[in-house]
C-alpha cells in the first residue's frame, strides 16, 4: 500500500494544479481515511476497496471533464486563430487595393501636372517670342521717329539741334 500512496499524491497534486482544488482535497481526505482504516481494520477490506474504486472513478471523471475543457479551449483557440487570419487577410487585401488605387490616382495627377507644366512652358516661350517681337517693333518705330525728325529737320535747318531734334521756338 505504501507504493500506491506516492502515485496518488502525485495525481492529487496534478489535480490541484489544474484547478480542482476542492475536489482534490476531498479525494485526498477520503484516501487518507481509507488508508488509515485499512491499517486498523483489515476485516472490511472489500469496503475499503470499493471506496478506493469510487475515489478512482471520481478522479477519472474529473480528469475526463478537464480533458473536455482543454479540447474546448483548443477548439476555441483554433477558431479564433482562423478568424484572426481571415481578418488579417481581408485587411491586407483592402490595404493593397487602396494602395493600388492611390498609386493610379497619383500617376494620373502626375501626368496631368506634367501636361499642364508643358502647356505653361509653351505659353511662356510664346510670350517671350512676342516680347522680343514687340521690342524689335519698338526699336524699329523709335528709329523711324528719329529718321522722321532728322528728315523733317533737314528741311528746316534753323530749327534743328545737333541730335536732329526740332527746336520749337516760343512766340513772345
Amino acid at each position: 500500500m505504501s507504493l500506491a500512496q506516492p502515485k496518488t499524491s502525485t495525481a492529487m497534486s496534478g489535480l490541484r494544479a489544474s484547478g480542482g482544488t476542492d475536489f482534490a482535497t476531498r479525494t485526498q481526505n477520503q484516501f487518507n481515511q481509507t488508508q488509515g482504516s485499512l491499517s486498523t481494520n483489515p476485516a472490511s477490506l472489500k469496503t475499503k476497496l470499493a471506496g478506493l474504486e469510487e475515489v478512482i472513478k471520481a478522479i477519472s471523471d474529473e480528469l475526463n471533464l478537464h480533458k473536455k475543457e482543454v479540447q474546448i479551449l483548443r477548439s476555441e483557440k483554433d477558431t479564433l486563430e482562423s478568424v484572426l487570419s481571415m481578418k488579417t487577410q481581408d485587411v491586407k487585401k483592402t490595404l493593397t487595393n487602396e494602395m493600388s488605387r492611390i498609386e493610379e490616382e497619383m500617376k494620373r495627377h502626375f501626368a496631368h501636372q506634367k501636361a499642364e507644366n508643358s502647356r505653361l512652358q509653351q505659353q511662356i516661350t510664346g510670350m517671350k517670342g512676342e516680347k522680343t517681337a514687340l521690342q524689335q517693333q519698338l526699336l524699329g518705330l523709335q528709329r523711324r521717329i528719329c529718321l522722321l525728325y532728322t528728315s523733317d529737320a533737314a528741311d528746316d535747318l534753323l530749327c534743328v539741334d545737333l541730335g536732329g531734334r526740332r527746336i520749337i521756338k516760343k512766340k513772345k
